[in-house]
Order: structure tokens, then C-alpha cells, then sequence
């Protein structure tokens, strides 16, 4: 479909719809936007925005894992949060905190605030979160999910120039059959996957 000279393909086996890579931004402009959002760490209604993941993640996990929060931004609050609360996170962004020795690891549990949605070839992406994951380990995902194709057009959640994939709730269960992981859905726009 074309929308306002953007061109998209919607999968047909997943019904994840994606902007055609020519209209992807460069990685400058990619930067500059996520210098402007207002996520900054000690923002309170950022932090309990945060809370709709950490709060049903924390029944998952204990004190002694080790987890990352894998496109953390360049203000990493929801691993403050639960740093604060005793928990162990490394951090990941490849444009703030380009640490490549996450990729010599394995964590007991994995966090996407709002990043997915960014992911220039989710499939490989999810591959490598994957690979990052321990046995019994959590992957906990928070987007706004794809619901009505016509409702695409005017949703604002498309209008953002960094936004390329968009995700339906069968998406994420195709993902989690790909890789053998079980698949959850604790809350609106939340998803946790589970390694087995």
C-alpha cells in the first residue's frame, strides 16, 4: 500500500506490515529524532509509563539474574528502575551505549521498551536477542500493536519517520513459533516471550 508517497508490504504470513527500506532515514536523522523525545530519567510520567512492563516482569524474575535492556536510549530509566529496585541490567543502543560485549553473553531476561518497532530487519533481530537469552529466560516486549489494517492511514504510531515495522498480536506469536519460545500477552501493547 501506498500512504503519502510511503510505500509499505504487509507479510502474509505474520501480518507485520513494514515501510519499503528506500524510505528508511539515515542513521543521522534516526539519532537527531530520538535526541528530541522526552524520556528523560528522572521524568515521573516516564518512568511510571515504564512501570506497565517492569511491574508484571517482576514476577518473573529474582534479584540474582542478570538482565539487559536492549535499546535503551540515551536516557536508560526503565534500567534505573529496576537497578533501584535490585536488579541486575546491562544496557544496549547502538547509538548511545554501543557496548558489543553484550553479544559474548547470555541474560536471564531481556527488555524492548518501545524499540521493536524500529528494528530495520526484525527477523535477524529477534534472531539475535535470542541468541543473547539464557535457558528459561524472559524477553519482555512493550509496543503499540497493529490492530485494524484500515485504521493504519491515520495512526499516529505510523506517522513517526523512525517507526518501519508494525506488529499485530499474531505477529508476535509467529515470531515465538520461529524460535520455539512461548508467548504471553500480560497487558495491552505487551508481549512476553519465553525461552524454553
Amino acid at each position: 500500500m501506498n500512504i503519502k508517497n510511503l510505500d509499505y508490504w504487509q507479510c502474509k504470513l505474520c501480518k507485520a506490515t513494514m515501510l519499503n527500506p528506500i524510505h528508511h532515514i539515515s542513521n543521522n536523522k534516526e539519532k537527531k529524532h530520538y535526541l528530541k523525545h522526552n524520556n528523560e530519567i528522572d521524568d515521573t510520567r516516564y518512568r511510571a509509563f515504564l512501570t506497565n512492563l517492569i511491574e508484571p516482569l517482576k514476577d518473573k524474575i529474582c534479584v540474582n539474574d542478570i538482565g539487559l535492556d536492549y535499546g535503551c536510549g540515551y536516557a536508560p530509566a526503565l534500567a534505573d528502575i529496576l537497578k533501584k529496585d535490585g536488579f541486575n541490567i546491562e544496557l544496549y543502543d547502538p547509538f548511545f551505549f554501543r557496548n558489543e560485549n553484550i553479544f559474548l553473553r547470555k541474560f536471564n531476561f531481556i527488555t524492548c521498551s518501545e524499540v521493536v518497532e524500529h528494528f530495520f530487519k526484525p527477523y535477524e533481530e529477534f534472531n539475535k536477542i535470542d541468541g543473547l537469552l539464557a535457558g528459561k529466560s524472559w524477553f519482555a516486549v512493550m509496543t503499540s500493536f497493529m490492530t485494524e489494517d484500515y485504521l493504519f492511514k491515520h495512526w499516529y504510531y505510523r506517522r513517526d519517520t523512525t517507526h518501519v515495522v508494525f506488529y499485530k498480536k499474531i505477529t508476535f506469536k509467529v515470531i515465538a513459533n520461529q524460535r520455539n519460545w512461548e508467548v504471553t500477552f500480560p497487558s495491552k501493547n505487551l508481549v512476553f516471550f519465553h525461552k524454553k
